[in-house]
């Protein structure tokens, strides 16, 4: 009686064992290895992730994309016979970047497909985390994660609250609500929009609404902004350095006795 129930034991073991390879194995052999991104922060998560090798072609965001990607535009949709021939077992989208009917075309081709949305900036680090485990790369989309996370404790945190009026865009009049992964940002280096009861993401700013408000400091998401930059305007990776750039910029202001260059 002994003997069999060691054996038992054993063979149970074994068979355990077994199951256990077979779906590490099986998550391996899943891993996608043909990628294509559409949109310019989902292309940086790819790459922080590790699937960079497997990239072949993306919406590039402001630097020039690796050598042998190929740069794709999604203005007006997706070129459907260049994605075919491209025969991409993993494509990388932004769900409210990208039209609807060229994702459902997607699945009906049979192609799967991972949609990036974050609200705030932890969930940009759960999207390349996400995208790790599905190219296999998991501790590299894991160190990048928190690389990312670590970047936002910027000593900003320690600043009094300012308010800001975020200008996205001047002609017509365009900024943010509270229902925005930015003001995730802002908060980080204790600004606050001063849109931020809106529940909205974006929206157009009628003309009262910004005479009223001109006495903010305005951010704004260009290169040559005395307050803000291009690197907050995508939800990636690169916005990291977009928030450490903003908490420079904070620091600047509350050593400078006026905010002028900050106004219109």
């Amino acid at each position: 009686m002994k003997r069999t129930a060691w054996v038992a034991t054993l063979l149970a073991a074994i068979l355990l064992a077994a199951i256990l390879l077979a779906a590490i194995l099986a998550g391996q052999a899943a891993a996608a290895t043909r990628v294509i991104s559409l949109a310019p922060h989902t292309t940086e998560m790819i790459i922080a992730a590790g699937g960079r090798e497997r990239l072949l072609a993306a919406v590039p965001a402001d630097t020039p994309l690796p050598h042998g990607i190929v740069a794709l535009s999604v203005v007006g949709g997706i070129d459907r016979e260049q994605v075919l021939t491209l025969s991409p077992d993993l494509v990388v989208a932004w769900r409210s970047g990208n039209r609807p009917a060229d994702i459902a075309w997607l699945r009906e081709q049979g192609v799967p497909v991972f949609l990036s949305e974050p609200d705030d900036l932890e969930e940009i680090a759960a999207d390349i985390r996400a995208i790790g485990r599905r190219l296999g790369t998991q501790k590299t989309a894991e160190a990048a994660a928190r690389r990312f996370l670590a970047r936002l404790q910027t000593p900003c945190a320690e600043l009094p609250e300012r308010e800001v009026y975020v200008q996205i865009w001047d002609r017509p009049a365009m900024s943010i609500g509270g229902a925005h992964w930015l003001n995730d940002a802002l908060s980080r280096v204790r600004l606050r929009n001063t849109f931020e009861d809106l529940a909205l993401p974006v929206f157009a700013v009628d003309r009262e609404s910004v005479l009223s408000r001109e006495g903010l400091s305005r951010l704004a998401l260009r290169s040559d902004s005395p307050l803000g930059s291009k690197l907050l305007g995508r939800p990636g990776p690169a916005l990291a350095e977009g928030v450490e750039r903003l908490c420079s910029q904070q620091q600047a202001t509350i050593r400078t006795p006026s905010e002028r260059q900050f106004r219109r």
